[in-house]
């Protein structure tokens, strides 16, 4: 009888880690072994860490001890220059502590963060890179394996001669279940990065894709998240070059994006293409990354549901001005700038194909919009008069805002981040299924629905 081992080794193997947190929040230590600290022609030389370290927020920290009887007085808080003598490293650092020696047989310790990244080697020809993911999803993907057991997480993503596979890590079940409880960070997946047609590329190639990639999954996510911890190898499988850095990367916290828990993983390998294309384009990628920002901070609620409103009326308007003025010129300049702002909005709906009317599903929302004193002809209206209210000094506006009941406040949240993910969807040229956080259906998968363009 076929063992189960042999079973699982019918499917490719799962990406091992280098890095792995145990429990969420754990850091991981990047280096050991004798350091050299310099400040202004001063200079000590010692023994210390460097960290990857979340808490409060993802930052490479160092510690630096002294064990002989050198004060270290003539030390500063500030800038200084780390070595890390072993490997031949440098980086430039911010000491914020400094612990001096008062008694014989006491370690002088010093302490603080990398102000940029610690980069490990300066080999330029990659043959691929190994990274890794914090706080993502559990998307169902292909089949991977390890002696263990094989599970469905591995992720896809291919475009412009780039070939990347992220893996969902084995005990990511554990993971999740830790970080709801304790919250921050955790590594649940791990990825790698090469060309498709396996040929060699330099670490400044790799930085762009991964600055792409940095957006495409927080776009995904709901929240920003980042390759992190890079080891890059050359054809012989050789580690050549490492790269540490404190990217931007949020702490974990339960929020919808258009991508479903869960959901599978051909809805990013989809999308992937379509997101490259603008975001390489001259015209559209600081709007991509001006939209996808203020759509990650509305999510988050900075400023509360009012704020949320404000700021994806400014994703709104970018978003129509490039797509209407300078892609299409469908308008000119000086017409678009006479549009009311639900004039401007309508328009964009209307070429991504995206319903105009308020959806059934927002009761509170749609019962106000039918109200005399409001008379709303559609969502656009609905929603740039709700943000009108709010930012506008007029105290009539002021006291039609004060109006407005909460839940409809709620409602048109909701509206304004699915018309925000639909529109990018659509200028992304996707054609799969998506999370319909306005569906409102009994039960979870039930709100993931093909866009409604297709």
């Amino acid at each position: 009888m076929e063992s189960l081992e042999s079973l699982f080794k019918q499917y490719p193997p799962a990406l091992i880690p280098i890095y792995l947190t145990g429990e969420p929040n754990q850091p991981i230590q990047l280096y050991q072994g004798s350091l050299k600290i310099t400040q202004e022609g001063t200079v000590y030389e010692g023994y210390g860490t460097v960290s990857f370290e979340w808490l409060p927020s993802p930052d490479l920290k160092f510690l630096f001890s002294k064990s002989n009887n050198e004060s270290l007085f003539q030390l500063e808080l500030g800038k200084g220059n780390l070595n890390l003598l072993e490997i031949q490293a440098y980086a430039e650092v911010w000491i914020s502590s400094i612990l001096p020696i008062y008694f014989e047989h006491q370690d002088g310790d010093i302490s603080g963060n990398l102000n940029k990244p610690v980069i490990f080697s300066s080999e330029h020809n990659l043959s691929y890179i190994i990274f890794h993911l914090t706080n993502f999803h559990q998307f169902s993907g292909m089949a991977i394996s390890t002696s263990r057991g094989m599970w469905r997480g591995r992720l896809i993503l291919e475009a412009e001669s780039w070939y990347i596979s992220i893996d969902r890590l084995e005990n990511f079940g554990n993971i999740m279940k830790s970080l709801k409880s304790k919250g921050g960070y955790a590594i649940t997946h791990v990825g790698t990065l090469e060309r498709s047609d396996k040929k060699p590329f330099t670490t400044e190639e790799a930085d762009d894709v991964l600055e792409d990639l940095h957006w495409f999954l927080s776009f995904s996510r709901g929240f920003r998240t980042s390759p992190i911890l890079l080891v890059g190898y050359d054809n012989s499988g050789e580690k050549v070059w490492e790269k540490c850095t404190s990217y931007t990367t949020s702490p974990w916290r339960s929020v919808h994006s258009w991508f479903a828990d869960s959901q599978e993983s051909c809805s990013l390998s989809k999308l992937f293409p379509g997101f490259l294309n603008r975001w390489r384009s001259t015209i559209w990628n600081q709007p991509i990354r001006f939209a996808i920002h203020w759509y990650l901070e509305s999510i988050a609620q900075a400023g509360a549901i009012q704020g949320s409103i404000v700021l994806m009326q400014a994703a709104f308007e970018i978003l129509a001005w490039t797509l209407l003025v300078e892609e299409k010129a469908i308008i000119s300049q000086q017409e678009f700038k006479k549009l009311p702002a639900a004039e401007q909005l309508r328009r964009l709906l209307s070429q991504c194909g995206v319903p105009l009317k308020v959806p059934d599903s927002l009761t509170d929302l749609l019962k106000a919009s039918k109200e005399k004193e409001l008379n709303w002809v559609d969502g656009a209206q609905a929603l740039t008069e709700i943000r009108n209210a709010i930012v506008h000094p007029n105290p009539k506006k002021r006291q039609k805002y004060l109006n407005q009941r909460f839940p409809e406040q709620i409602d048109a949240y909701k509206l304004g981040l699915w018309y925000l993910e639909l529109i990018l969807l659509h200028l992304f040229e996707y054609k799969g299924k998506y999370f319909n956080r306005i569906a409102n259906k009994e039960f979870y998968r039930e709100n993931i629905e093909v866009v409604p363009w297709v």
